[in-house]
């Protein structure tokens, strides 16, 4: 069976796609699509696989799923033990535990749905996780466990055209799902197989209907395709909702090009061979280094990010040298299969077990820390009740009630700050990723869902109960304006998903607006500016910087990015205060001394996480509620 060349050329095309993007190079902004790429062309080699051995009556299934293990499970086990060694000299405990937790999943194929239950794919927290590329791998390997079977079924049951039509059809439908299913559930489209075999399916059609082309033709026909790939890499939007629709452009062209198989400089470029041979390698080990650069603040030093970029060559290629090309025989597939899969069942226990005993005995550390801050503040008692919807109603505090607190998240991490000054009890209510908003719409369906049950509880609450209590507004509000970022909290008005400009920026205020006027009708109301986000998570970049790089440095970010990136979000804040008498209540002069915001001081992490304040960083913010909390109106800003 002839391997077509332009296959490796293709994968050096993903490889390099794929890790320029991670790598936050310039022109590869949609660069995510070399995973479709590489979906594409795992789809059409394992459909020839299949069928070819269906036809001459050789194809076996423990063959196949030997072969497959063969393939993935040596590397990634390697790079897992490598991350496992590396993670017990220089990470945190908890950051530790939460690594061979990962490497679990992802030697067993389900770190695909592990991920998309923690959120975006594009947001920290999942940035900072080191394995989180493992998902596509987890998505092929649930698509060899299926395929195949599928396969031997239809064939023993239709001729070879109906045969190819039922296929055609599997893909077209999964199409179709991907299409609908997507924009209302982008976090699960992206990483499970439902919404991905199409891309596959659409790689396996290509074996079943394949064109007898002229050189020119294939040439022509390579060419379009090749174009497709670069125009989506240039040209999709930053805000796209992945795999929907537009993901049709790079499987097209990925298509055309194995459709040409054409003897052309792309297909016998020697680098292009070296890159597509080690891709899967390459792809392995890039994510642990752009974690690494991420979370030591280096993502945009051009000379950290040239020489990673150089080591994930390296160091694929020691990896394909030292473990790809050494497990490639395979005389006796019942005997692979359980070696391989063998490998990985021992490392997953082995895992296992060594995260439990760090969890009881932290002295087996090689270095020991005092473990992730407390999220949960140790200021202020407090009684908390979670609803069917995952919003929680907590009392703070001892007393009657003399403050109401309403928001996402940052209602909670903030609340801290507020009791310091509180001479009663707090009523808090506050749903994470959720804006507080009369009317919008989310690109994630479900949390939308809850975020309307939530407000509507809540604002009617408010129209009846504790008339005259202040209400404190609090709001992680860019992540719900910020259009940049791919994330199903972006919120959107009247139906419109891709509205953008000023005339998202005025719906945003205007709604705002509403919603604060509303509230304040029969109450003082203060709105709590945001909480400055940091680049990176602070006790992770702290710890890692100290024990790696031997870097003792707080970390801190210019009030310059706080202002940029929560631009809109001040002005809506500005205007609904201005019209509504409300009042505003900043923490930037209390965290962001001398023009710099601190995500530590002294060497003692301030936030949680990136964005959630701990008590260290509310004891910043003492004072902060003082006049607000003692004064008889909410028509006076406090500043």
């Amino acid at each position: 069976m002839l391997f077509h060349k332009n296959i490796n050329a293709l994968r050096a095309l993903a490889v390099v796609s794929v890790v320029l993007y991670h790598f936050k190079i310039p022109g590869f902004s949609a660069g995510f699509l070399g995973v479709d790429v590489f979906f594409v062309i795992s789809g059409y080699l394992m459909t020839r696989i299949i069928v070819s051995g269906l036809h001459k009556q050789q194809f076996s299934l423990i063959g196949f799923y030997a072969a497959r293990a063969r393939r993935i499970i040596p590397a990634l086990l390697g790079l897992c033990i490598a991350l496992a060694v590396f993670g017990y000299f220089f990470l945190a405990t908890d950051d530790y535990r939460e690594l061979l937790r990962t490497s679990k999943q992802s030697l067993l194929f389900t770190s695909n749905h592990y991920f998309a239950r923690d959120g975006s794919y594009f947001d920290a927290p999942l940035q900072e996780n080191w394995l989180l590329h493992t998902w596509s791998l987890s998505v092929e390997w649930q698509f060899y466990l299926i395929y195949p079977v599928i396969m031997m079924g239809l064939h023993k049951v239709f001729a070879l055209p109906t045969f190819k039509r039922l296929v055609l059809a599997l893909g077209v439908g999964s199409l179709v799902f991907s299409a609908l299913y997507t924009p209302g559930h982008p976090v699960a489209s992206f990483f499970l197989l439902p919404t991905r075999a199409w891309e596959m399916l659409a790689g396996g059609l290509v074996f079943l209907y394949p064109l007898a082309l002229s050189p020119r033709a294939a040439a022509l026909c390579e060419g379009l395709g090749l174009a497709l790939i670069a125009g989506a890499l240039a040209l999709l939007p930053h805000d796209a909702t992945w795999p929907g629709y537009l993901a049709l452009v790079p499987v097209i062209g990925t298509v055309l090009v194995i459709h040409a198989n054409a003897n052309s400089l792309f297909a016998r470029n020697r680098a292009l061979a070296f890159l597509g041979k080690t891709s899967y390698s390459i792809y392995l080990w890039h994510w642990p280094l752009v974690v690494l650069l991420y979370t030591c603040g280096l993502l945009h030093d051009w000379r950290a990010v040239t020489c990673a970029v150089l080591l994930s060559v390296a160091l694929g290629a020691a990896s394909y040298g030292l473990i790809e090309s050494r497990t490639r025989a395979l005389k006796r597939p019942v005997l692979g299969l359980v070696r391989y899969a063998g490998m990985g069942l021992v490392w997953v226990a082995t895992a296992g077990a060594v995260a439990s005993a760090i969890k009881h005995n932290p002295q087996l550390r090689w270095t020991q820390d005092d473990g992730k801050p407390e999220y949960e503040s140790k200021l202020y008692a407090q009684h908390c009740d979670t609803n069917a919807y995952g919003a929680s109603q907590c009392v703070l505090g001892t007393g009657d009630i003399s403050a109401l607190l309403l928001g996402d998240s940052h209602a909670q991490s903030t609340a801290a700050a507020l009791m310091l000054e509180n001479r009663g009890a707090a009523m808090g209510w506050a749903r994470a990723g959720c804006p507080t908003l009369i009317d919008f719409e989310m690109g994630d369906k479900d949390v939308e869902q809850h975020c309307k049950a939530f407000n509507a509880d809540k604002f009617a609450k408010l129209a009846t109960d504790y008339p005259g209590v202040p209400l404190f507004l609090f709001s992680r509000a860019a992540l719900y304006t910020d259009q940049r970022r791919h994330s199903g909290y972006s919120v959107y008005f009247n139906g419109d998903k891709h509205q953008s400009g000023p005339a998202f920026e005025r719906q945003f205020i205007q709604t705002y607006t509403q919603t604060v006027c509303m509230l304040a009708r029969n109450r003082p109301l203060y709105i709590v500016k945001p909480v400055p986000e940091m680049p990176f998570s602070v006790y992770k970049g702290l710890t890692l910087q100290h024990r790696l790089l031997g870097m003792n440095s707080d970390i801190v970010t210019p009030v310059s990015e706080y202002q940029a990136r929560n631009r809109l979000a001040l002005e809506a804040i500005e205007t609904a205060a201005e019209r509504c008498h409300a009042g505003i209540v900043d923490p930037v002069p209390y965290l962001c001394p001398d023009g710099r915001c601190m995500g530590s001081k002294d060497g003692r992490p301030l936030y949680f996480d990136d964005n959630h304040l701990i008590d260290a960083g509310n004891e910043q913010l003492k004072g902060l509620f003082k006049q607000a909390l003692h004064s008889n109106t909410g028509s006076t800003a406090v500043r």
